[in-house]
């Protein structure tokens, strides 16, 4: 998650460990996780941004004004979306990197699938910090094979980091860029892509969100996509990097990555807001959507 420029923590990644910890103790069909570790650190979080969002943890259908339509459901489905890619198939690859990590918990709820691999968590040196010290708080031990690794991706080359990394020729590689890439700079994206496709080993595979671009415009008028772009401004945070509607291969295959899946607002809706009668469960914001790519 993005970090707030000068400051101890940021706003977007408390309010998204906050949402997460609701998520877990959702009683309504189709909007409960499995993250009890954000739940955990929710509770932990003193800052007055994060006491004033509070009321996400109790039940029911309490949500803040501040939160923009379809996003609390756009964010389960993400959560949903990764978490089962994790159960199923994490535990294929060598390597694991989440970038910009903020609260994840995943190296910590996986670790019994992710024994045989290593974790990386590259994220603002301030962030990493804040979250140890939160773990420790709360007595949660990090997997010995999780590794922190500081970065400012603003400022430092993530070639340079994987470079000195002892990876093996052959082995593979999984990154997670999970509600990163909008708030960097298109060329600091365009660095992160070009590190990964030109570092990564064959077979190597990275999941990630991202917005569209006439959303930064104001073009862009689906459903929630101008309020959670103003949204944002108001707690500080800025979208910055989109993908055209339409470009998302073009975009990976500047980087010699290959599509393998697109889940725009529509899919997400049907794969985790649908119920058996073909029901509509809840409506996702439509700015963003989640891309899944193979080296």
């Amino acid at each position: 998650m993005a970090k707030s420029t000068m400051s101890d923590f940021s706003p977007s990644a408390e309010l998204i460990c906050i949402l997460r910890a609701k998520s877990y103790s959702e009683k309504k069909e189709g909007y409960k996780t499995d993250d009890y570790i954000s739940l955990l650190i929710s509770h932990s979080l003193n800052s007055f941004f994060a006491m004033t969002q509070k009321s996400f943890l109790m039940p029911g259908n309490i949500l803040s004004p501040q939160i923009p339509a379809g996003s609390y459901e756009f964010l389960i489905s993400r959560i949903k979306y990764i978490d089962e890619f994790f159960q199923l198939r994490a535990s294929e690859f060598s390597n694991i990197f989440i970038l910009g990590a903020g609260f994840d918990s995943r190296a910590i709820r996986f670790q019994n699938q992710l024994q045989q691999s290593r974790v990386y968590e590259l994220d603002h040196s301030v962030s990493q910090s804040n979250k140890k010290a939160k773990l420790q708080e709360l007595s949660i031990q990090s997997p010995q094979n999780l590794h922190y690794i500081p970065i400012d991706f603003n400022q430092q080359s993530l070639t340079d980091i994987l470079q000195e990394l002892p990876i093996k020729k052959g082995e593979k590689s999984l990154f997670i860029l999970e509600g990163l890439i909008m708030y960097l700079s298109p060329s600091t994206v365009d660095s992160i892509f070009s590190a990964i496709g030109n570092c990564a080993p064959a077979g190597s595979e990275i999941i990630f969100d991202y917005v569209y671009s006439d959303v930064l415009t104001g073009e862009n008028t689906s459903y929630g996509s101008r309020e959670v772009f103003e949204g944002l401004k108001n707690i500080g945070e800025h979208w910055t990097f989109g993908i055209e509607k339409g470009g998302l291969a073009t975009f990976l295959n500047k980087h010699h990555i290959k599509l393998y899946d697109e889940a725009d607002a529509n899919i997400l809706e049907q794969r985790f807001f649908t119920n058996k009668q073909g029901e509509s469960l809840g409506k996702l914001n439509k700015a963003l959507a989640i891309a899944h790519g193979i080296k």
